[in-house]
């Protein structure tokens, strides 16, 4: 029994060495890794949401952030009830890692400061911040219609990314079938079980915080699931586009044309409540060919304008500062800084002032 006591220290002294080297070459040869744990479970109405009760916190190079997840799943360190307070208004924020605030504390993220400038106007409002980090627009419409519509919503907002385009056939939730949106499945939570457990489990967590090895491991893994499923479900997309699997443009029409019913869906069911729907776009950096033009993907040309729903595209207050001032992190996973936040946030509130018009007394709840 010495013999083998002896044995198994010696295994353990040499994997914990081992664990070590990897770490420091991990540093060394590719440098701090941005640490992003990702606190995403599945819920009891099919579609993930941020792990109920978790605190984490998320680092790299450029930031160190601290996150608090309230007991429905939404960024906040207080909790809401559905009933909403007489006199206030709410908005329900739906989106995924900018949404929800990665590299930002939370009263930093546009939703927070969008609240803060409608209340300085004299709106009595709350907005909920409901992102999902790796959240598609098919998994925010199941969202919004199965658990947020709950919260007696007066407006939802919804931010739009370009890779909300490829996540939204990954899910393998709607497809369309004749021009139509269709939906194909109930529920869509990545690797079910296994990956709820992963990700509330202490010992995970605890290496994703802390381990540049592993979250450098993680994230590849991360990266080639993601690209099978999309692959896995490229036949819900819609039947025209099929035989073009090498025609990268096909593909991208199909996307759009998804992503695009997806919303109208969305508006419909917004209309359907009497509430408007305002609908964000966040331009995509084009690094490394020209990091100084921001790319707009949203699905305009595809999407039907209706007089209830509103886009703002962020381009229009990020181009000015755009070469000259940090809007998106660099070392990191390139989401906005909190001065893209600020703008982003501050011109959305003037949306809602101006054209959704709630700064008009005679519109008062």
């Amino acid at each position: 029994m010495k013999r083998v006591a002896g044995l198994g220290a010696i295994l353990l002294a040499g994997m914990g060495f081992a664990a070590l080297v990897l770490e420091l070459g991990v540093v060394l040869l590719l440098g701090e890794q941005p640490k992003f744990p990702r606190r995403v479970v599945g819920a009891e109405f099919g579609v993930r949401i941020n792990e109920p009760g978790a605190r984490y916190r998320h680092q790299s190079s450029e930031v160190d952030v601290e996150f608090e997840i309230n007991a429905r799943g939404l960024r906040a360190p207080e909790d809401y009830p559905y009933a909403k307070p007489g006199g206030v208004r709410r908005v329900v924020s739906l989106g995924d890692s900018f949404t929800v605030g990665y590299e930002v504390e939370v009263d930093e993220v546009f939703s927070a400061v969008l609240e803060a400038g409608l209340r300085d106007r004299g709106v009595a409002v709350e907005v909920l911040n409901a992102g999902v980090s790796g959240y598609s627009n098919a998994e925010a419409l199941l969202y919004f219609r199965r658990e947020l519509v709950r919260y007696q919503p007066d407006a939802v907002l919804l931010s739009f990314y370009g890779n909300d385009l490829v996540d939204n056939v990954r899910s393998g939730l709607f497809r369309l079938e004749a021009g139509q949106l269709v939906q194909t499945a109930d529920r869509y939570v990545p690797a079910g079980g296994l990956g709820n457990w992963l990700n509330t489990n202490p010992v995970f967590n605890w290496f994703s915080e802390h381990s540049n090895a592993f979250v450098l491991a993680k994230e590849r893994a991360t990266f080639l699931l993601k690209a099978g499923a999309v692959e896995e479900n490229r036949e819900h997309l819609e039947g025209e586009g099929k035989g073009n699997g090498a025609d990268g443009d096909a593909r991208l029409r199909e996307q759009r044309r998804l992503a695009a019913a997806i919303l109208t869906q969305l508006a419909e069911e917004t209309r359907t409540l009497g509430i408007p729907l305002v609908l964000q776009s966040i331009p995509v950096p084009n690094r490394p060919q020209n990091p100084e033009r921001l790319l707009e993907l949203f699905p305009v040309e595809e999407f039907e304008p209706r007089p209830d729903v509103l886009w703002f595209p962020a381009k229009r207050v990020l181009d000015p500062l755009i070469g000259r001032e940090k809007l998106y992190h660099e070392r990191s996973h390139g989401h906005w800084t909190p001065l893209a936040h600020r703008l982003a946030g501050s011109a959305l509130a003037e949306v809602f002032i101006e054209e959704v018009g709630w700064g008009s007394p005679a519109a008062a709840p």
